[in-house]
């Protein structure tokens, strides 16, 4: 005679999926990240002060400079050792790139400032925001323009928030809150504008590359030539648009825009094709 146990078998229990490890930092992180090194500014201008005082007392226009060089790289570096600390690595990544890569990305970045220039320009700025720019942005600025901002703004908003952003989000969304964050860092309405759409391509580059060391040359090469402008004017006005100011006519203007957009598809497209395929992170 058959029996039938009547004890009920034990339910199968599956193991739980390891919860998803994020990067820091987080898109929260990383505006905190941005606003600490806004914030951080105003104690790192202490020594500018005491040099600006030093300037006026002994007539030494250049210690103004030096105290003002001082200061963004003291807050710049002081929040990037923050962000390093919070993600517990001081690892960035310099993958090597093609050569035609610099050129390509070079190229193409110069067209986009060229398209640009219009919606800066219809930026209002208002005379006494134009002064304070005119006290700043001198030409013994050129050195932070120029050297310093293409590195220490490439470690901190492509090395540290993009890598990142791109750990915890879709690539176009780390992109484009990057892109976002590096504009309102600039605080300067037309300067913020510009910063944007340069960390959106700066974005994309990274994403594909990796390479810090292709960001720093295109950083360093829209930089420089911004600031060849104080070599014809000592004030720099960001609102200004050279490029129709040089061409001089309507027509031939949308002609520049119309081949300078040609210009920018043409580069995305062989930058493309360059490029290595993007990792997963």
């Amino acid at each position: 005679m058959d029996t039938f146990s009547t004890k009920q078998a034990s339910p199968v229990v599956y193991p739980e999926a390891a919860p998803r490890k994020t990067g820091y930092p987080t898109h929260k992180q990383a505006w905190w990240l941005v606003g600490f090194f806004i914030l951080i500014q105003l104690p790192a201008s202490i020594p500018s002060a005491g040099l600006s005082y030093l300037a006026d007392r002994f007539d030494h226009a250049w210690l103004k400079s030096v105290g003002s060089m001082l200061a963004y790289v003291l807050a710049l570096g002081l929040t990037i050792r923050y962000g390093f600390k919070k993600r517990g690595s001081t690892e960035l990544s310099f993958r090597s790139a093609p050569a035609l890569a610099y050129v390509v990305a070079a190229v193409g970045l110069v067209a986009m400032g060229v398209l640009v220039e219009p919606l800066i320009s219809a930026i209002p700025m208002p005379e006494k925001l134009k002064e304070i720019i005119a006290k700043i942005f001198t030409k013994d600025m050129i050195f932070v323009a120029v050297l310093a901002a293409p590195v220490l703004e490439e470690v901190l908003f492509r090395g540290i928030i993009l890598d990142g952003l791109l750990k915890n989000y879709s690539p176009a969304k780390a992109i484009l809150l990057s892109g976002a964050m590096f504009g309102y860092a600039h605080i300067i309405p037309t300067q913020a504008v510009n910063a944007m759409f340069i960390g959106f391509a700066l974005g994309w580059v990274y994403y594909r590359s990796r390479s810090l060391y292709l960001c720093m040359f295109l950083h360093f090469v829209n930089n420089a030539l911004s600031s060849l402008t104080f070599l014809v004017d000592d004030e720099m006005d960001m609102s200004a648009n050279l490029t129709r100011s040089l061409v001089g006519n309507d027509t031939y203007y949308v002609g520049v825009l119309v081949g300078c957009a040609a210009l920018c598809y043409g580069c995305y497209v062989s930058l493309n094709r360059v490029l290595p395929q993007p990792t997963v992170n």
